[in-house]
């Protein structure tokens, strides 16, 4: 019983939870924009389907929480086609200016960013920040570094070309690494350089979902950790600083799995997410927090991939309009979209079935393990 508590407690409530702030947080970036252009909202709704609760506000706007909670969608008058009846309709979105309309589908995303930001500001703020040194504190039994020159109180200077001024530039490194060997660019404790080459061991841990494949050095920091207080400026950068790590982060992974470096396989759905968000709810508010702010980056960006259904088709078909002074012609549109759809439902479909087969291979958690 203890066992079915647990995971209705962190697997569905709180991931439900985590999902429902974050598809709350985009709508309402769509919504607030859409009301800032004078374009009449019609429904807000958090989740699909048929309407478990809502009410009716004094602008007209239904606001509901509906029965499937996995994303959410703001109904504006006039709907999205610029040749439906409604089209011309006061308060229509597509009687709105390109601009603004292009504003208001942007909004979503810029609100998940915005919402990442203000976490990584206050926590920077609150707690200031940690780093540790990229100085070897030690070594794994049988690992590849153990092995090498590499010695204890090494600093690694770089990764493969890539500068590392922390121990989790190192980290988020190896998150990213399918394979081969790595050249490692190391300081000795007088000054001297030197370079080697070595290649990490391919391990599998087990998790909820599934083995997950990493690839580790063997090295331990040290517990030299270096503490930062921010003020207002600081924060701010720190909190940039994130988000852009993350998005590179992103985009890389992304990029292996297009050319092939990485295997579809390793992709992860609603019920891997779920895990994770249980882990990080039974790690405490810390860890709570930062997979707010890695799921709304993550919604943000690909919110914004040139992918019909989603914010990043609508940009694209307005930026049609823009340049060539016409809307795109509707059966265009519509066929765009009914391609989209069924590519985001494929690929749904795809990402929940590989997390429910059993030994089935994943990428690296969020949390860079090295």
């Amino acid at each position: 019983m203890g066992s079915i508590v647990d995971i209705l407690l962190y697997n569905v409530v709180a991931f439900l939870a985590v999902l429902t702030v974050i598809v709350a947080v985009h709508e309402a970036g769509h919504f607030f924009v859409a009301r800032l252009c004078r374009v009449r909202v019609l429904t807000f709704s958090i989740g699909f389907g048929p309407e478990l609760f809502g009410w009716t506000g004094k602008g007209g706007t239904r606001y509901k929480l509906s029965l499937l909670p996995l994303g959410g969608y703001v109904q504006m008058a006039g709907g999205l086609m610029p040749d439906s009846p409604e089209a011309r309709e006061k308060g229509a979105f597509p009687s709105r200016p390109v601009w603004q309309r292009a504003l208001v589908i942007f909004a979503g995303p810029f609100a998940n960013f915005a919402f990442a930001f203000v976490i990584l500001f206050v926590m920077a703020m609150t707690f200031g920040g940690t780093t540790l040194p990229p100085k070897i504190g030690g070594f794994t039994d049988n690992s590849a570094a153990a092995d090498s020159a590499l010695a204890e109180g090494d600093v690694i200077v770089s990764v493969n070309g890539k500068t590392t001024e922390t121990f989790g530039d190192v980290a988020r490194i190896m998150a990213l690494h399918t394979g081969g060997t790595l050249d490692i660019e190391a300081q000795r404790p007088d000054g001297g350089r030197f370079t080697v080459a070595l290649a990490p061991n391919e391990e599998f841990i087990e998790t909820a979902t599934g083995p997950v494949r990493v690839f580790r050095l063997g090295i331990r920091s040290t517990d030299e950790v270096e503490r930062q207080k921010y003020g207002v400026v600081g924060a701010a950068g720190a909190a940039v600083g994130n988000q852009i790590q993350i998005t590179s982060m992103v985009f890389q992974g992304m990029g292996q799995v297009l050319t092939g470096r990485r295997p579809v396989t390793e992709l992860e759905g609603p019920v891997g997410i779920s895990q994770h968000v249980a882990e990080a709810s039974r790690s405490g508010l810390w860890t709570v927090l930062q997979m707010m702010v890695f799921l709304n980056m993550i919604i943000g960006l690909m919110n914004l991939l040139p992918i019909p259904v989603l914010d990043g088709g609508h940009l694209v078909f307005l930026a049609y309009e823009a340049i060539f002074r016409r809307p795109l012609p509707t059966r265009v549109m519509e066929v765009a979209l009914m391609i989209g759809l069924g590519l985001i439902i494929a690929q749904f479909a795809f990402v929940t079935f590989q997390d429910l087969v059993p030994n089935r291979t994943t990428i690296p958690g969020w949390l860079p393990r090295f």
